[in-house]
């Protein structure tokens, strides 16, 4: 510390001017200066720090936005000449706007600032979008507007030599945009949370506790159904019941909503269905509604009052004579026509598992083959598909054409012996159901032959692709025959084959078929299966009775397993059996 001194008066010295001190803002700006230069400095520094702040504010927006910040330019007021000038240099002159808008053709310019009004936050309009402007659209015109100091800045200084700083004044408004958007999304209008819906601790438990309930229920209904229709005379196992009960509920279901509309293929689907019953889902059985339906029904025949005895002795000898008409009808089948065995011979036996494992092409028949994939559907519990059906009725056609007793239309031919039969695809009835006749084109499938003058026409129908039933326009007993094994209304299929044959006869004929003395046909006692995949094996032997000439068919449910392994060995070998 400096000493002051002491005069010979002992008294103290005042300070020398070079010894005062430096801590004032004065010095920092030249201690020795005069007012008016302090002044200037002061200014100086005060444009500075105004500056600054722009700057820093500009160089955010752009920052957020990621595109090239003008360069700083710094516009100073007009001061008073002084020597303060020499303290800083000069800043460059600024260029015009036009100029501005070439260097920095990559700045796009926010659209200019209304009013703000008082809307709702969710209607707050977001910033405009950083992209560039194209060089040949010029960027639009901005008035200076006084901008406004985002919360927690201090707010910048006012001068006037900068209100008019295009540039500016664009990144003021793009910064106050931004800054409004992210109040909006950060303090007025937060996120909302997500809740997630979990269910119960025990919801799982509870399901399963239900299905296996439910699952009891079906089982117990399914076997007191099942008692019943043993009663009735059913007579195949447990598994084949249930099968055919899901398989009735399907048929039911389609019959109710009346799609049974007809596809090009079954192959697919059957593909599907070829698991055994016994491997399939729960979902593929009956449902518990349509077992109480069954079991009401089963029980409501049960309940039926029967009718009144008025002569026993009368009642009695109607039956003795109904029971002997039925002991006459089955000695005359028996002797037109030898009982199915249930077995092969041993040879052909042999020869039957030999194509089951057979790679490739099995069989052939004209314009007609099998692969081993075709031939496997003849397994047991499998469902038939196009293929298998095709060629079995191509099988049925050759041996009508080779036959040399067709005596057309005459009905005193021998019992059994071939008709002058014709057949058409499985496509056939698909093209009459979906197309029709006209758009179908189905006056070319008997371009070459006089469907009039056949015996019989056989067609097997696909309903919906769920089901096979075998179809006959019989000329020898004028009359539209349908055979279902599953004993279900088909009145479709005869209103189909009647337009049929009218627009038929209409383009072969040239006029209308005459319906007089015909009728739709049903045979009562049409064999019934009693699982839910032979359907197509039961279509396949219906087809061949009536080929020839059949009025009744002798097989039933429980001749199905011979009758696959039949067909196979008439598949491999390319023609029918006669030993039938």
């Amino acid at each position: 510390m400096q000493k002051r001194k002491r005069d010979d008066n002992d008294t103290l010295l005042p300070l020398r001017a070079s010894k005062q001190p430096r801590n004032s803002l004065k010095h920092c700006f030249g201690g020795n200066s005069s007012p008016s230069q302090f002044e200037g400095v002061s200014a100086r520094f005060a444009f500075l720090v105004q500056e600054g702040w722009r700057f820093l504010s500009a160089a955010f927006t752009h920052l957020v936005q990621g595109t090239s910040p003008a360069p700083l330019v710094i516009i100073p007021e007009a001061p008073a000449a002084s020597t303060s000038s020499a303290l800083l240099p000069s800043p460059p002159p600024s260029p015009p706007m036009a100029a501005r808008a070439q260097e920095l053709p990559n700045q796009r310019r926010p659209p200019p600032r209304t009013r703000r009004k008082s809307t709702p936050p969710e209607q707050i309009p977001l910033p405009p979008s950083p992209n560039p402007l194209p060089r040949s659209q010029p960027p639009p015109r901005r008035e200076p507007r006084q901008s406004h100091a985002p919360v927690g800045l201090p707010s910048p200084p006012s001068t006037s030599a900068l209100s008019a700083s295009t540039s500016l004044s664009g990144s003021h408004a793009q910064f106050d945009a931004l800054l409004a958007q992210a109040s909006l999304a950060h303090g007025d209008q937060r996120p909302r949370r997500t809740y997630v819906n979990r269910e119960h601790i025990h919801a799982k438990p509870h399901r399963v506790r239900i299905a296996e309930e439910r699952r009891k229920d079906r089982e117990v209904m399914e076997k007191e159904l099942y008692e019943l229709r043993r009663s009735f005379g059913y007579s195949s196992d447990l598994d084949s019941f249930r099968s055919l009960l899901s398989y009735r509920e399907r048929l039911e279901r389609l019959e109710v909503r009346d799609v049974l509309s007809p596809s090009r293929s079954l192959t697919d689907l059957r593909a599907q269905r070829a698991a055994p019953s016994h491997q399939r889902r729960h979902s593929d059985d009956a449902s518990p509604e349509f077992l109480r339906r069954a079991l009401e029904k089963a029980k409501a025949s049960l309940r039926e009052p029967r009718p009144k005895i008025v002569d026993i002795a009368q009642v009695l000898q109607n039956l003795e004579l109904e029971r002997k008409a039925k002991d006459k009808e089955i000695e005359r089948r028996l002797r037109a026509r030898k009982a199915l065995p249930a077995t092969l011979p041993p040879e052909d036996e042999a020869t039957v598992n030999a194509l089951f494992a057979k790679r490739g092409v099995v069989g052939r028949c004209e314009r007609e083959q099998v692969t081993d994939r075709d031939l496997s559907r003849l397994r047991p519990r499998q469902w038939l598909n196009d293929e298998i059906i095709n060629f079995y009725g191509q099988m049925i056609l050759l041996r009508a054409e080779a036959s040399k007793e067709n005596p057309g239309n005459g009905k005193a031919r021998e019992r059994g012996k071939p008709l002058n039969a014709h057949y058409f695809s499985t496509f056939f009835w698909t093209k009459l159901k979906g197309e029709g006749y006209e758009k179908g084109r189905l006056a070319k499938w008997t371009k070459k032959i006089d469907l009039f003058a056949k015996d019989v026409v056989l067609i097997p129908v696909n309903h919906n692709n769920a089901h096979w039933t075998a179809a006959a326009i019989n000329f020898r007993r004028k009359r539209i025959e349908s055979y279902d094994s599953m004993g279900m209304e088909r009145d479709q299929v005869f209103k189909q084959l009647r337009s049929y044959l009218d627009a038929e006869h209409r383009n072969k004929k040239k006029k209308p078929f005459d319906f007089t003395g015909w009728e739709d046909y049903t045979l009562p006692d049409t064999p019934q299966q009693e699982n839910g995949y032979d359907c197509g094996v039961f279509t396949c032997q219906f087809l061949e009775a009536l080929s020839r000439g059949e009025e009744s068919f002798v097989f039933t449910q429980a001749n199905m397993p011979y009758l696959r392994r039949r067909m196979v060995w008439e598949i491999g070998h390319g023609k029918l059996r006669d030993d039938t």
